[in-house]
């Protein structure tokens, strides 16, 4: 329902329910209930409603992904577990660069996941970033599935209170 507000120029939407704390929405409430405003239209679900409902949900689906793909994360290589993601593989990635450089070290330390310094050679810390983007692609990639699946759940859904409950995880 929109009402015209004092303070307002325009008609404002304004939703009162039984149980509204706001002065405003109890007197609403009880003047629509007490048919002074006439009979109460029921609420009807259009399709753009739904539509809306729907690219609300796609754009929280588009967040986790976003998010998901920024957390760190664990993988194994050469028998210890490491830190990957994005922040982890733009430290690694310079020393890597440094290690093709003709007057690079000949090894270096790298701290793992249990921050355990591992001493490592320049072809190690190579292999260990290729591993590194490899799990990250690897993990990427079933957050992406994941991501379709929600997708495509979502758009078999087909009543307002559903689209509503749907649950982005």
């Amino acid at each position: 329902m929109t009402f015209f507000f004092d303070d307002r120029d325009q008609a404002v939407p304004y939703t009162a329910t039984a149980d509204d704390v706001a002065p405003t929405g109890q007197q609403i409430w009880q003047e629509l209930q007490s048919g002074k405003w006439g009979e109460i239209a029921p609420f009807t679900v259009t399709p753009e409603m739904l539509e809306a409902a729907r690219e609300a949900r796609r754009q929280e689906i588009e967040a986790w992904r976003a998010e998901q793909e920024a957390k760190p994360f664990t993988f194994e290589w050469n028998g210890r577990i490491w830190n990957a993601g994005p922040d982890s593989l733009g430290r690694l990635s310079p020393v890597v660069m440094l290690a093709k450089s003709v007057t690079a070290q000949t090894h270096m330390a790298w701290s793992d996941a249990d921050n355990q310094q591992v001493k490592l050679s320049m072809p190690e810390l190579e292999e260990l970033a290729a591993a590194m983007v490899q799990a990250q692609v690897d993990r990427n990639d079933e957050i992406y599935r994941r991501q379709r699946e929600m997708k495509e759940e979502l758009n078999n859904l087909e009543d307002l209170h559903s689209i509503r409950a749907f649950d982005v995880e």
